[in-house]
């Protein structure tokens, strides 16, 4: 038997928690999503808020990833990583809402560019979105997992490579920070707890994950 098999049903089922958990930045809560995550919160010691409707989770998803608005956090890396220099004119305190010469908070910066570049790497693209959205990001993870599992063996460890770096080098780059963000923002605790979860399977090695995660997560949107 080829060693890369006996890693073929850790990627999968890898590849199915990173796909559950970018549904939940871009898409509405389901009662089965509710019910997935409320199982890996326990198996992983997460706290889990209960007895909330469908409504207000709604309503949260909604107030906090899509509308603008005072609890609106952007998901996006370029938002939490990129500094942009600030025109001549608004340099030297000429805008009182500023005392630097660079600004943070805005889309398509450095790290969206960067981002897109190792999607082409391994031939993906997304096709919603920018590159640098959470949810996009983590369809790539799982892409990779599953390219990786049916890859030839040096196929394969070019793809985990390519994985890991793009884990450690980018999207552990700031997810601390959207977990912070997420926390101050979320009335709820739910969508907190989803970062948490995110933050917390980044950290895992593959081999770990898929005695740390109840898998199969088969269904879930």
């Amino acid at each position: 038997m080829e060693p890369a098999t006996l890693v073929v049903p850790e990627l999968k089922a890898q590849a199915e928690l990173y796909c559950f958990l970018a549904g939940a930045f871009c898409s509405h809560p389901t009662d089965e999503s509710v019910r997935t995550l409320g199982a890996l919160t326990a198996e992983l010691g997460i706290p889990f808020p209960a007895d909330l409707t469908l409504r207000e989770l709604d309503r949260e998803y909604m107030e906090l990833f899509v509308i603008p608005g005072p609890r609106y956090v952007a998901p996006y890396e370029s938002v939490f990583r990129d500094h942009w220099e600030l025109p001549p004119v608004l340099k030297r305190g000429s805008n009182p809402k500023e005392t630097g010469e660079t600004i943070k908070g805005l889309l398509m910066g450095k790290s969206t560019l960067a981002v897109r570049a190792i999607y082409l790497q391994a031939g993906v693209l997304p096709e919603e979105d920018l590159p640098d959205h959470i949810s996009n990001e983590l369809c790539f993870l799982a892409r990779l997992c599953e390219m990786e599992a049916e890859a030839s063996p040096e196929r394969a460890r070019a793809l985990a490579e390519l994985r890991d770096r793009f884990r450690l080098e980018h999207m552990m780059k700031w997810v601390g920070d959207l977990r912070k963000k997420v926390s101050e923002n979320d009335r709820l605790g739910y969508y907190h707890a989803i970062v948490q979860v995110v933050e917390a399977v980044l950290q895992e090695e593959t081999s770990e994950l898929g005695d740390k995660c109840p898998c199969p997560l088969g269904g879930v949107n």
